[in-house]
This record gives structure tokens, C-alpha cells and sequence, in this order.
């Protein structure tokens, strides 16, 4: 007699934890969301973290990289540069020269050695391959003093 009870209760049973697996499912599946947020959070967090320690690093090391264009630019304006003050010099003083560049007159007269220097090193990188009329200026023999 006892069995038509046992099977209701069964029955009820099952079905109470039919409802509550329903009812924990969406539960499940956000705990589930979450957890994927917070790792894809994490990683995210840690790329950027190793991108800003990269750029720091490079900051700290002051290596700015200039592409070979670049360094061909600079080097072409650095040199218009100490033309500009050598001419300038040739024509005015250091202390003409100081406020224009916004300097002291004596680094001024710095700039204009510098500059006359850097020039004296690159006229003598160009001068290196003497022309033609260097050749034979250079045959040409010179009369002895008496």
C-alpha cells in the first residue's frame, strides 16, 4: 500500500530537482560568463602591462631609433645648420649670433668652432677623392725658393 506514496514522492522529487537544475542553470551560466570575463580581463591586463613596461624600458634606455632616412635627413639638416652659422659668422660676431640662437655669446663662439669643425671634418670627407685638376695641380712642380 505504502508504494503509490513512494512513487508520488519519488515523482515530486525528481521534479523538485528538475526546477531547481533549471533554476541554478542561468546561475551556472553566469558564474561561467563571469569567470570568462575576468580571465579574458586578466589577460588583457597583463598584454598591456608588458606593452607599457616595453615602452618604459625603451624610454629609460633613450634609444630613439631613427630609420636610416631619418639619419640621412638629420645628418643633411645638422649640416645646412653649420653652414648657416658658419655664414652668418662670416659676416657678424658671436655676440650678433648669441641672441638669434637664443645662446650666450660665448656659446656662441662655441657653435661657430663647432660648426667650422664639423664643416673641416665633412669638406675633408668630400675632398677625400681629389678631381681631375687636384691631379695635375699636384704634378706640377714647384720652383725651389732662392
Amino acid at each position: 500500500m505504502a508504494g503509490p506514496i513512494h512513487e508520488a514522492t519519488d515523482k515530486l522529487s525528481k521534479l523538485e530537482a528538475t526546477v531547481a537544475s533549471r533554476a541554478q542553470a542561468p546561475l551556472k551560466k553566469i558564474e561561467r560568463l563571469e569567470q570568462t570575463r575576468d580571465r579574458r580581463i586578466k589577460k588583457i591586463q597583463e598584454q598591456y602591462a608588458a606593452k607599457i613596461a616595453e615602452i618604459q624600458r625603451a624610454m629609460e634606455a633613450g634609444t630613439e631609433t631613427l630609420t636610416p632616412q631619418e639619419r640621412e635627413q638629420e645628418s643633411s639638416l645638422l649640416r645646412e645648420y653649420a653652414e648657416a652659422i658658419v655664414t652668418f659668422s662670416r659676416s657678424a660676431s658671436a655676440s650678433e649670433l648669441a641672441p638669434l640662437l637664443g645662446v650666450s655669446t660665448r656659446e656662441a663662439k662655441t657653435l661657430i668652432m663647432q660648426a667650422k669643425a664639423d664643416l673641416g671634418v665633412a669638406g675633408a670627407a668630400e675632398s677625400a677623392a681629389p678631381s681631375s685638376d687636384d691631379k695635375q695641380n699636384d704634378q706640377q712642380t714647384v720652383p725651389a725658393a732662392s
